[in-house]
C-alpha cells in the first residue's frame, strides 16, 4: 500500500491551525491534538423551474449558472421546439429550435454558443445557436438519438454512439461532421463528459453496462468501470473530474457517482429519483453540475432542476 508521502509528495505536517482547503490533504492540528483531513462532500439542491412544458429527454448545455434546455419529449408522447436559458436561479424562454426533437439530441457548447444534432426520430438535422437564433447547418453523417456528446461551442462538438445501437462517433468543426474512430462497444442512452479531445462515454444500453470509454483525440480506450450499471442517466464535467446521476438500472435510481481520474465513488443521491435528464456540463470539473427536467419513476416529465455542488469540508480522522 502506498504511503501518504508517496501519494502527496510530503509527510503529514504538524500545524498550529487548519490550513487552506486542499482536497485529500491530511495534517496534525497541534492546538487541538487531532489528526484532520479535507474531504470533498457533494450535495444536491433544488434549482429553478422551467417555464414551459413538463419534459424529459431534452438536450442540455452550458454551466450550472448559465445553462440551456433544448427540446425534449412532452406528454403525451410529443416533442417540443421550446428552448430556455438558466442564469443560476431562473429560466427564461429564448428562440425555439427550427425542428422539434427529443430523446437526447446530441451536441454541446454553452448557453451562448451551442450546436444541437440528432434526436428522435433518429434525426440527422443539426442546428447552431449564436446567442440570438438557431440556424440549420450541415447534417450528421448518421442520424441518431440518445447519443453521448460533449462540446465547448457551436464550432466544437463530439457525438458518440446512440440509437439504433451505434458505435459511430462524429466530430463537428463548425462547418461539417466527420466520422472518427468508433467506440469499442456500441451503445445508446449513455452520458458524456469532457471535450472534443478528451471525452468520457459513460455506461449506456447494450444492455445496461458499467463500461466507460475515454477518447484522447484519436481513439477510444476502455477505462475504469462505474459502480452501478445504468442507462438514461445524466452526467457532466471533464475526462478527469466528472459526475453521473440517476438513470435506469433497470429500476429508476437516484445514485450519484463522482470520477477523480482514478476511480468512481458513490456519493449523495439526487433529491428526486429520476432519469432522462437534460444535463449541462460543469465546464471545469465534476464539482458543479445540473440535472434539468427528467422523468420520475411514475413516468412523464418534469419542469424541475437540481444543482450538484462539491465543497471541501474539514474532517477529524478517527485513530484506533
Amino acid at each position: 500500500m502506498a504511503t501518504y508521502k508517496e501519494i502527496r509528495g510530503v509527510n503529514i505536517q504538524s500545524l498550529d491551525s487548519d490550513p487552506t482547503a486542499v482536497e485529500g490533504e491530511v495534517w496534525y492540528n497541534a492546538a487541538t491534538s487531532n489528526l484532520k483531513m479535507f474531504a470533498s462532500l457533494g450535495s444536491w439542491a433544488a434549482g429553478g423551474t422551467l417555464n414551459t412544458n413538463e419534459r424529459a429527454m431534452s438536450a442540455g448545455f452550458g454551466l450550472q449558472t448559465a445553462a440551456m434546455c433544448v427540446g425534449g419529449i412532452t406528454s403525451p408522447g410529443g416533442v417540443t421546439a421550446v428552448v430556455e436559458k438558466y442564469d443560476g436561479s431562473s429560466w427564461t424562454e429564448v428562440g425555439d429550435i427550427n425542428t422539434a426533437r427529443g430523446t437526447f439530441a446530441g451536441g454541446g457548447g454553452t448557453s451562448s454558443s451551442a450546436v444541437v444534432a440528432g434526436g428522435s426520430p433518429n434525426l440527422a438535422i443539426c442546428e447552431s445557436w449564436d446567442n440570438s437564433s438557431w440556424t440549420e447547418v450541415a447534417n450528421l453523417t448518421t442520424g441518431r438519438q440518445a447519443a453521448a456528446s460533449c462540446g465547448t461551442s457551436n464550432t466544437a462538438s463530439l457525438i458518440a454512439g446512440g440509437n439504433p445501437n451505434l458505435a459511430i462517433a462524429e466530430l463537428w468543426n463548425g462547418a461539417s461532421w466527420t466520422e472518427v474512430n468508433n467506440l469499442n462497444t456500441a451503445r445508446s442512452h449513455s452520458a458524456g463528459a469532457g471535450t472534443t479531445t478528451a471525452m468520457l462515454v459513460i455506461t449506456g444500453y447494450n444492455p445496461n453496462t458499467v463500461n466507460v470509454e475515454l477518447w484522447n483525440g484519436t481513439s477510444w480506450t476502455e477505462t475504469t468501470n462505474v459502480n452501478t450499471a445504468r442507462r438514461n442517466l445524466g452526467g457532466g464535467g471533464t475526462s478527469t473530474s466528472a459526475v453521473i446521476f440517476g438513470g435506469n438500472s433497470p429500476s429508476i435510481v437516484g445514485n450519484t457517482e463522482q470520477w477523480d481520474n482514478t476511480s468512481w465513488t458513490e456519493v449523495a443521491n439526487l433529491g428526486t429519483t429520476g432519469n432522462d435528464f437534460g444535463t449541462g456540463d460543469s465546464g471545469d470539473s465534476g464539482e458543479l453540475a445540473i440535472a434539468i427536467s427528467g422523468s420520475p419513476p411514475s413516468g412523464g416529465g418534469t419542469r424541475g432542476t437540481e444543482e450538484w455542488t462539491v465543497a471541501a469540508s474539514v474532517e477529524t480522522v478517527a485513530v484506533d
